[in-house]
């Protein structure tokens, strides 16, 4: 704990329109100490004078906050992104205001229907900017103190405008401070869309992009500061993301996953990098060989839990999240705790959820192949489970298919009280803060990105088996290979010493110089610990790199040279060629006319001759007296073999010329093969149509994944909704809906009807 300066609100009437609400701010101070993270969630602001926030004091408690207000949209973020989709459905038991939400009748005296909470936000985020002195700090040291607070301010204001105009369609644009009742009514602001929205804090947040964060070592809590903070580049990809989907932009797309790998790599703050984690539920290898299921599956996901794993660990799995007070009686508590579970009420009565899984989601989990080994000896036996694996009472337990089903979520009906009782628990919403960003949320919208920007191979490998350098070379690069395509891949490192997916390396395969696959060397069950990199669709689904019918994007290769590969012919080689051997070559020589005359001896002018040498003077006077050469029986070999040395070397030359000549056609066979590979390859994988259904098909695994892997999370609407903009068509959204309530889904063809209104003005116009 720590005590912080905090700025308390001047209570008084505040006339005018809605953003008259946005909450008057005041000079008095007070010291106290922080207890639930917020003070128990208070409601103090920051300053309403004009003086400059120019000390560490003030900005604390500036931050502070503004994370404070935070805490009044944390519940309907989740809410608005959740049930107007079609993973969860309201029980009777459901207050009129959440069943108006998941029915799209959500009036203006609707709880949750507040654009003031949003603006409260904003509206301490715009005095903040205006009146921190950014130019603060030690000259000598060339250091400003407030430069982390005001990128903070900046990425906060931008990702709460992002969330309103997601839940309003179009919203009253302020940047700057509002701080008199005449300054509060909404006809005097221009009024953003999405895209307007997102086009502005892109600018905006440009040149804070990568900033460190606020260090303020620890505010209170069980939660680390860090998670109180919100990237910029995650921010910035999240803007990027809608632009592209609202435009179509494909650009924008790469930018998007650009700045989502930029936050997986960022190693400030004392995070290095950000992993998909070995997080999974799987089933071990007794429950795989002798089919025995009724205990349940092993591991955990980790998924939503108590967020306290240590910052910047190859374990983290949380990002950001807002700070909810442990009790409803100290002012923002987290209602989703009592909305997804039973709760014991003082009194003795249970009070059941009212808000439950769909049975789109469960279908969807049954729906997932699980793909598992044991090993029988030495060897791995690879196991799919069918339905017939499994008792019906698996079966409805979420054995069978996706394990995160099961693992999220469990149901059992008991008495108590003499009542029956339906007893739920979603684990993601058990605790006590909510959650923003995570890692899986973070590489999933990237993997989106990648598909909409044109490389579905690439973004399938997130799915499937991870990322690592090795990975990327192997798996995705054989199939851009443009210099435009390679050259923006290149971008994303995920150095294999660092980012450990399944796979510890490939050994390449080849065909005529051609390389045509990559088989993956698996790392041992004993590293299988330290991968850091799993995909994502393992986390319930097993090993989904062995399943061939996941995620699988089949090429037509009818159209792929063979008969320029099958007249290469065989290639050359040496040992097929007639050489002569050495013996064969003797038999041909003859003995030199001087033999006749002088059987064992040669003239000197013969051996000369023969051995095309230089004599000294010396030597040549001594052979030229004498006429001949002393010991001729030393020569007689020499000559022999001197002569089936020049008959191989004839023969070798005239063979080599044959074979040069035939390697040379040979190569240049293979060179206008290895040509017509590459323009195949360009030509097929740059086919619009071709990238258009690989796309549609990773589409679909990484939408499913997104709902597999977050739902209950608050994104769902949303993940559909960007799905609509981007491919142009309002059913996307409304099908799916129809999945849940077909009376629901048919008012979302209209695209006025995504959004909330709100006084006859907010709402998409």
């Amino acid at each position: 704990m720590i005590s912080v300066i905090k700025r308390g609100l001047l209570s008084g009437k505040v006339g005018g329109g809605f953003l008259c609400g946005l909450c008057l701010l005041s000079t008095l101070s007070v010291t106290t100490s922080c207890e639930d993270m917020l003070d128990k969630g208070n409601d103090y602001v920051i300053y309403a004078d004009d003086r400059l926030i120019s000390n560490p004091a003030d900005t604390v408690t500036s931050v502070l906050g503004i994370l404070n207000k935070l805490q009044g949209i944390a519940v309907r973020t989740n809410l608005f992104g959740e049930l107007r989709a079609d993973l969860v459905e309201v029980r009777d038991n459901a207050t009129i205001d959440i069943k108006d939400i998941a029915s799209l009748e959500i009036g203006d005296d609707n709880a949750y229907n507040n654009p003031r909470d949003y603006y409260a936000v904003i509206n301490n985020c715009n005095y903040f900017l205006a009146h921190a002195d950014p130019n603060a700090g030690n000259a000598n040291r060339n250091e400003k103190y407030f430069e982390a607070e005001i990128a903070q301010v900046h990425s906060i204001r931008a990702w709460t405008y992002l969330q309103m105009v997601l839940v309003y369609g179009s919203v009253p644009f302020v940047t700057e401070p509002i701080v008199k009742e005449n300054q509060s009514h909404e006809d005097d602001y221009d009024w953003y869309d999405l895209q307007q929205i997102c086009q502005y804090f892109i600018n905006d947040l440009m040149p804070y992009y990568g900033k460190a964060y606020p260090e303020y070592g620890s505010i209170g809590g069980d939660i680390d500061p860090e998670l109180c903070f919100y990237p910029t580049q995650v921010v910035m990809g999240d803007l990027y993301l809608w632009l592209a989907a609202c435009t179509q932009d494909k650009e924008m797309a790469k930018l998007a996953a650009k700045a989502y790998y930029d936050y997986i790599i960022w190693d400030l703050n004392g995070k290095q990098y950000l992993y998909t984690t070995n997080a999974r539920v799987y089933w071990g290898e007794t429950a795989l060989k002798e089919s025995r299921f009724m205990m349940g599956p092993s591991g955990a996901a980790t998924n939503f839990n108590q967020m306290r794993s240590a910052w910047g660990t190859q374990v983290q799995e949380f990002v950001t999240a807002i700070p909810m007070d442990s009790a409803s009686a100290d002012g923002y508590y987290n209602e989703l705790r009592k909305l997804y579970n039973v709760q014991y009420e003082e009194g003795g009565e249970l009070i059941e959820a009212s808000i439950t899984p769909s049975n789109v989601i469960r279908d969807l989990s049954k729906a997932q192949t699980y793909v598992g080994y044991y090993t029988d000896g030495i060897s791995k036996r690879w196991v799919t489970l069918q339905e017939s694996d499994f008792t019906e009472e698996e079966i409805n337990d979420g054995y069978f298919g996706d394990l995160r089903f099961c693992e999220d979520f469990l149901q059992r009906t008991t008495k108590y009280n003499s009542k029956e009782v339906d007893l739920q628990y979603i684990m993601k919403h058990r605790y006590q803060h909510i959650g923003i960003y995570r890692s899986a949320q973070i590489y999933l919208r990237m993997a989106e990105a990648l598909n909409y920007a044109g490389y579905p191979q690439f973004a399938k490998q997130i799915l499937t088996m991870g990322l690592s350098d090795d990975v990327i070379q192997c798996e995705v690069l054989r199939f851009y290979p443009t210099k435009a395509d390679s050259a923006y891949i290149q971008q994303f490192e995920f150095n294999d010493t660092y980012f450990k997916p399944y796979v510890n390396n490939y050994a390449i395969k080849t065909r005529y110089g051609v390389v045509y696959g990559w088989e993956p060397q698996a790392r041992s069950d004993r590293e299988l610990t330290s991968c850091n990199m799993w995909g994502i669709h393992g986390r319930g689904s097993g090993y989904p790199f062995m399943d061939p019918n996941y995620a699988a994007l089949a090429v037509d290769s009818t159209t792929y040279p063979y008969d320029v590969m099958g007249s290469i012919g065989k290639q050359p080689v040496k040992g097929d060629y007639p050489y002569p051997s050495e013996g064969e070559l003797l038999k041909k020589n003859f003995k030199p006319e001087s033999w006749t005359r002088y059987p064992y001896q040669l003239t000197v002018a013969e051996y000369i001759s023969l051995y095309n040498i230089v004599l000294s003077i010396r030597d040549q006077r001594k052979y030229n007296n004498t006429g001949t050469f002393d010991k001729y029986d030393n020569y007689v070999d020499s000559v022999s073999k001197y002569r089936s040395y020049l008959a191989l070397q004839e023969e070798t030359d005239r063979l080599d010329d044959i074979f040069a000549d035939d390697l040379a056609a040979y190569n240049a066979r293979v060179k206008v093969f290895q040509d017509a590979d590459y323009a195949w390859r360009e030509q097929t994988y740059n086919d619009p149509a071709l990238v258009a259904q690989q796309q549609e098909i990773i589409d679909r695994c990484i939408l499913d994944e997104q709902a597999l892997e977050l739902v209950y999370e608050g994104n769902r609407f949303y993940d559909l909704m960007r799905r609509a903009y981007w491919y142009g068509d309002n059913s996307i959204l409304a099908n799916a809906v129809s999945q849940r309530n077909a009376a629901v889904g048919s008012r979302l063809s209209d695209r006025h009807n995504w959004f909330v209104k709100y006084k006859g003005k907010f709402g998409l116009k």
